[in-house]
């Protein structure tokens, strides 16, 4: 499947708004969508490291829609 090419921006206010349902990710933070080389399933972004209040049951709270996000889109080459 060919993935949609979406900026970080848009990327970053999907998974703000998606944490803000989740009791889990209160206090809990991402810093950026991050751009590397295309991964072994072919999305080219991870989120950074979370931190803050139980970010590892929010990380696993998010997990399915930054899966769903991680297959659906990519961004934009940051690597030329």
């Amino acid at each position: 499947m060919s993935r949609q090419i979406k900026n970080k921006a848009e990327l970053r206010a999907l998974v703000r708004a998606e944490q803000s349902k989740f009791a889990a990710c209160e206090g809990a933070c991402f810093g950026d969508v991050v751009w590397h080389a295309p991964d072994a399933g072919g999305c080219n972004w991870s989120l950074s490291t979370m931190e803050g209040g139980n970010s590892s049951a929010c990380v696993e709270a998010l997990r399915p829609f930054t899966d769903k996000l991680r297959e659906t889109y990519n961004v934009p080459d940051e690597g030329r």
